[in-house]
């Protein structure tokens, strides 16, 4: 398998890793200064968001791919399509479902969430789509899309549990119940997988054009 990135493909992975970063980086430090919340309690409100969770894995993954400039470890070619698919739910999720109940209160924390749900959403799939390895996915690498989310509700339902304060309508328990709570987290799953067979197919269909620059 020729897993060598490009200097183009690094260069543009690196970008992404480095908007990405920036805007966690803005938001916890915006947070803790201006809530006055220890460390710790920060990153654990801050980290009840999938969104959250999805942003950090695009800007390791990607950061990895341009600092080593080979797709492998942390930026192997299921875990480059399946942070694909996981920032492709946080913007398809928030902005048909969720935008219209977010208004941030400045510019600057606009900024950041714009880089969050619309940015890097539509950045990182394009990177995939254009620069990343082609031909390198297999049928079996369906299974990376699922541990992320999967481990995300089950630490959101924890904390939820713990605090009574839920990140997501859809899965507050207290409202809708847990019977409601598991087919909505059935649905999302179901989503990704659905995303990531796709993605898996597009790598795998024979004539393949993407370019390596």
């Amino acid at each position: 398998m020729e897993d060598w990135l490009s200097a183009r493909s690094r260069i543009a992975a690196a970008i992404v890793a480095l908007l990405a970063g920036t805007a966690l980086f803005g938001q916890f430090a915006l947070n803790v200064t201006e809530r006055g919340t220890g460390v710790v309690d920060e990153l654990t409100r801050l980290y009840g968001y999938f969104t959250i969770w999805s942003n950090t894995a695009v800007a390791l993954i990607a950061g990895y791919a341009g600092l080593l400039g080979r797709a492998r470890g942390p930026a192997h070619p299921a875990l480059l399509a399946a942070s694909m698919v996981w920032i492709v739910v946080v913007g398809l999720v928030y902005n048909v479902l969720l935008a219209g109940l977010n208004h941030p209160p400045t510019p600057l924390r606009a900024l950041i969430d714009n880089v969050f749900h619309i940015v890097t959403p539509l950045l990182w799939p394009a990177w995939w789509l254009t620069l990343r390895p082609p031909g390198t996915l297999a049928w079996r690498d369906l299974g990376a899309v699922l541990p992320l989310p999967l481990a995300y509700c089950g630490t959101s339902l924890w904390l939820g549990q713990q605090t009574g304060r839920y990140a997501y309508f859809f899965i507050d328990v207290g409202t809708l119940g847990w019977d409601r709570v598991a087919i909505n987290i059935a649905g999302l799953a179901a989503l990704f997988t659905m995303l990531m067979l796709a993605a898996i197919a597009w790598d795998r269909r024979p004539h393949r054009q993407l370019s390596q620059g």
